[in-house]
């Protein structure tokens, strides 16, 4: 395997062509009277990926792995992309799907066909907005530590309860820590 994004598994043989990875640094310029301007530092951009690969029918249906890119696009979602390392470069949604036909049958099914898939990375929020969650404790928005701290078997105020579970052996439980989950990660159910 040579990366899979959210459910799409890029193999070996059908592996990428090229990978161009554009990585922007954005400044603002301020004008100075009389002077040069002046660059300030805004902050990172988002990285952008391209993907040029060959689908052919001697190791997949071209048209069907056409059908799950496009309905993959269709869905606008960030989904996480993973190298066949291990390596997670991090969340991204598909930007833009060119499609080449290189070789067609008689009847017009494709043989042959080059995809560029452009994804951009989708950056989680830094912060979370607590006020919609009032009243429910939050997940993850202290440290293990902090509620291991607590002499009573009741979390922290504000604290999930999953942070301060004991296991069987009365160690205490999961070591979350505030980072460990994503904010885009963590949805409420409709009240009902």
């Amino acid at each position: 395997m040579f990366a899979v994004l959210g459910d799409i598994l890029f193999e070996v043989i059908g592996s990428p062509e090229t990978l161009d990875s554009v990585r922007e640094y954005d400044f603002a310029e301020h004008r100075v009277i009389e002077s040069r301007p002046r660059l300030q530092w805004l902050g990172n951009g988002l990285e952008r990926l391209k993907l040029e690969m060959m689908l052919h029918a001697s190791f997949t249906d071209p048209g069907a792995q056409m059908s799950v890119l496009r309905a993959t696009a269709a869905a606008h979602r960030a989904l996480p992309l993973v190298f066949g390392n291990g390596g997670f470069r991090g969340f991204f949604v598909i930007e833009s799907l060119a499609q080449r036909s290189k070789q067609l049958s008689a009847s017009g099914t494709p043989i042959a066909i080059t995809v560029a898939l452009s994804l951009k990375e989708w950056a989680a929020l830094t912060e979370l907005d607590l006020s919609p969650l009032s009243g429910f404790p939050t997940l993850g928005l202290a440290s293990a530590s902090a509620a291991r701290a607590t002499k009573s078997d009741r979390a922290l105020p504000g604290v999930s309860p999953l942070l301060s579970l004991r296991a069987a052996s009365g160690v205490p439980g999961p070591a979350l820590q505030a980072g460990d989950v994503l904010a885009s990660t963590i949805v409420r159910s409709a009240a009902r």
